[in-house]
């Protein structure tokens, strides 16, 4: 009995330890899921649209999602094969012929491993030099881009017994000038400098030093659970590289590495000039790549988060520098974020860090830094299970909303959180102030006709020409929400060599808006600007002649799809407001009708005007009466405040086309002397305009009871003819007039009063709360904006009192 209790413990322990054991810090194999088939690949054409960061637990074929380890393998396969098709080219697996040599140095601490590839007849030699501790081993390693320890202080491993090894990618392909004859393109002839990218290359160098390390322990005594890779700007691109798609590296360091590295190509594009998807370098990528910049960069069915959650289980640290713009630090937080949430999801946020500061050289580590890569280095190379790696998360950025680029992971619908809100402002370039320096051609296929391009032989790519009115265009446009904007051109480009413009938003800096190559009108991003509310001044000049720019979006919209476009109305004349007059009770429950205005332009183009920012700007009914800014919706906005003595108010009237304002328009609400009104909800009587009030204090609305305005309408409350009463004395609502907190207090309830509802004088229920058990609630100051209510007690009775804000 005692030996199966024994067995059943044991059992039911290791049930617990597989329950609970966190995933492996490292792995023995260079890609443990090598056998998983790749998922489809479709074309761009083909892509779906994803303007937020892509689900990294969602299938690539859209089937579905899932969060559990036990799927990671196979989903990091996924990304992978999607990284290789769209971006690096194909990384081949360990080659069949591979030997490996430790040639040791003048001292005992030096020497070179020589890793000798052979494939199809051509060989491939790799030499890194070493550097070891004084001792036996065997010893943790790194492995640095092009340096012992990349640029990493040398003495945060030499101090700690940690093994240096130098990866020389020229053994490779050559940095800067790859060619088909580099040794690495001979092995595969398949590939080239066009369809495989040198990260791709790179990474399987260094996949090739780890084979060398396996095949001479018994020389060259490295700990192989305990590798790192890491690398700085372009060689951190390559560390990171390195380290995603080798799982045989326990800690990948990749330091400010920018554009292609840790930064998200998506989050780039919105980051100014910084280095986007279509400004970094076509050597180190495949050339197919480039077909996704600019607003196809949302194409991509992954971005560089995913290539960071690569690394999971395995431990990462990305740094920035944000002294250097054109490593996109902004994108770098957003991206690293993105990617601890897969970290945090696995339970292993430890593992993932990030350090993004300033006030130092680019690739230089302040002491202010050194702490965090100590501590990743002594927990992940040196197994100290007792530092603090989770806290590693500096960054300059509290009030940057990362997370809106991934809240919607898991709900299978990729949109932005704020789209719904978002503010667009159309404009023509050509109807803007342009320099003699510029020509405006005719063009059937430009919006309203017309584009601009600086004239032929005309160029200033290494910065922005003379500050003067022939060079500029300068275009002002009006602010009425403030936040971040992006402005959008409609351009052509027709070479890499005639596609850009310098712009800048009222006096700012000149930033270079490049990459916008196409051979027809395609939309592409030129600059970001925090804008406030007000007027502001968009300034494009010259930097490449052939550059052909057609209209601007300015908006707070991340979309990439520009849908439906309208003409820019900075061409076009002021709107009219349409003459009209109201009877006070024309319309149903305070509702009065809907002004209207006509606009030249929206004649010429049908559908191109949007009426916008109606405005009452002042008249006799001004406080009496509100206007909806979207609609022109004429509603009574305070009905206690119309004095019925009187035969009219007049209001004065303007609306926007989204650039001109129309000229004052004077519109006149009569009062008859009989007044429709809606008496009880139900009943549409006609009385003397001076007994109103009285009316109006008992719920009743001006105007007839309408369907939709009442009638089946949720936000309206409805109650029964003839149930109503004046409130008892045994229930009190105080202060009242009130300025802040209004009181209620239920007393002993002899009414039984479940619900309270608050109620403006249209009918419209502005506030519901129920009792419960409470003998005394409160409706908090700000809750009701300054008018007159009904509050209503609903029990065995409907009670109501009118009460006044103030």
């Amino acid at each position: 009995m005692k030996t199966k209790i024994t067995l059943v413990a044991i059992f039911l322990n290791i049930i617990c330890l597989e329950l609970f054991a966190q995933p492996p810090l490292v792995y023995n194999k260079e890609n443990l899921g090598a056998g998983f088939a790749p998922p489809s690949l479709p074309t761009i054409n083909q892509l779906p649209v994803i303007d937020p960061l892509p689900d990294p637990f969602m299938w690539s074929d859209n089937s579905g999602r899932s969060t559990n380890f036990s799927d990671w393998e196979r989903r990091r396969n996924e990304i992978k094969a999607e990284i290789e098709n769209y971006e690096i080219g194909t990384k081949p697996n360990r080659p069949d012929s591979i030997t490996a040599s430790w040639i040791p140095g003048a001292t005992p601490t030096t020497g070179t491993l020589r890793v000798i590839v052979t494939k199809n007849g051509q060989i491939l030699t790799l030499n890194s030099a070493v550097s070891l501790p004084t001792g036996s081993g065997p010893f943790p390693a790194v492995i640095g881009m092009n340096s012992l320890s990349g640029s990493i202080p040398a003495d945060i491993f030499t101090s700690r017994n940690i093994a240096r090894i130098t990866f020389s990618h020229n053994n490779v392909t050559t940095y800067g000038n790859p060619r088909n004859t580099d040794p690495y393109y001979r092995l595969y002839p398949d590939l080239n400098i066009d369809n495989t990218g040198q990260y791709s290359a790179w990474a399987w160098g260094v996949s090739r030093i780890i084979d060398g390390l396996e095949l001479v322990q018994s020389s060259l005594p490295i700990d192989l659970k305990h590798i790192a890779v890491t690398g700085c700007s372009y060689a951190g691109k390559m560390a990171l590289f390195a380290g995603a798609f080798d799982e045989r590296v326990a800690l990948t360091i990749a330091q400010e590495s920018g554009g292609g590295g840790a930064p998200a190509w998506r989050v780039s594009e919105f980051g100014g000039d910084v280095e986007k998807l279509g400004a970094t370098d076509h050597n180190w990528f495949k050339e197919n790549m480039f077909q996704f910049s600019g607003l196809n960069v949302p194409k991509l069915p992954h971005d560089h988060h995913e290539l960071m959650a690569m690394v999971a289980p395995r431990a990462l640290l990305v740094t920035g520098n944000t002294d250097f713009f054109w490593l996109s630090n902004p994108s770098c937080y957003v991206s690293a974020r993105a990617a601890k949430e897969v970290y945090k999801t696995f339970g292993i946020s430890d593992r993932m860090g990030f350090y993004i500061d300033g006030g130092h050289n680019h690739c230089a580590v302040p002491a202010s830094q050194r702490p965090a890569i100590e501590a990743f280095v002594d927990k992940f190379l040196l197994d100290k299970t007792n530092v603090n790696t989770d806290t590693v998360t500096v960054n300059p950025y509290p009030n940057l909303n990362y997370q809106r680029w991934y809240s919607w992971w898991g709900t299978g619908n990729p949109v932005f959180p704020d789209e719904g809100s978002s503010v667009k402002i159309w404009l023509e370039t050509e109807c803007g102030t342009v320099g003699s320096n510029w020509d405006i051609i005719t063009d059937a296929t430009a919006s309203k006709g017309k584009y601009i391009t600086i004239k032929s032989g005309l160029n200033s790519t290494g910065s922005a020409p003379a500050n003067i009115p022939e060079n500029q265009v300068v275009i002002p446009f009006t602010i009425d929400v403030a936040g971040t904007y992006n402005f959008l051109g409609r351009a052509i480009g027709p070479t890499a060599n005639d596609d850009s413009y310098w712009v800048r938003v009222d006096n700012g800096a000149f930033v270079s808006a490049n990459g916008l190559t196409s051979t027809n009108w395609q939309w592409g991003r030129l600059t970001i600007a925090d804008l406030s509310v007000g007027q502001h001044t968009l300034t494009i000049t010259y930097r490449e002649d052939g550059a052909k720019l057609d209209k601007i979006l300015i908006t707070t919209s991340n979309a990439s799809i520009i849908s439906p476009e309208i003409l820019g109305p900075n061409c076009g004349v002021a709107p009219v407001v349409t003459p009209v007059s109201f009877s006070l009770d024309a319309g149903s429950c305070g509702q009065l009708g809907t002004i209207s205005a006509t606009d030249a332009d929206d004649i010429a183009y049908p559908g191109s005007t949007i009426f916008q920012k109606w405005k009452i700007v002042g008249g006799t009914g001004t406080g009496v009466f509100a206007i909806d800014a979207a609609t022109g919706k004429l509603s009574i906005a305070n009905p206690t405040a119309i004095d019925f003595s009187k035969t009219s108010y007049t209001i004065m009237v303007t609306v926007s086309d989204g650039y001109f304002t129309s000229n004052v328009r004077t519109v006149m609400i009569t009062i008859p002397n009989k007044i429709k009104i809606c008496h009880k909800g139900k009943n549409v009587i006609s009385i003397g305009k001076m007994d109103i009030p009285d009316h109006l204090a008992h719920g009743d609305c001006i105007g007839a009871c309408a369907d939709g305005v009442d009638k089946g309408n949720p936000s309206v409350a409805r109650f029964s003819a003839g149930t109503e009463e004046a409130l008892t004395n045994t229930i009190k609502v105080y202060p009242n007039p009130a300025k802040g907190q209004i009181n209620i207090n239920l007393v002993t309830n002899l009414q039984n009063v479940t619900k309270i509802v608050v109620v403006d004088l249209s009918g419209r229920v502005i506030v519901q709360m129920n009792v419960g058990k409470m003998q005394t609630l409160a409706i908090p100051s700000g809750r009701l904006k300054a008018g007159t209510y009904m509050i209503r007690m609903l029990g065995d009775k409907t009670q109501s009192q009118k009460i006044v804000v103030l």
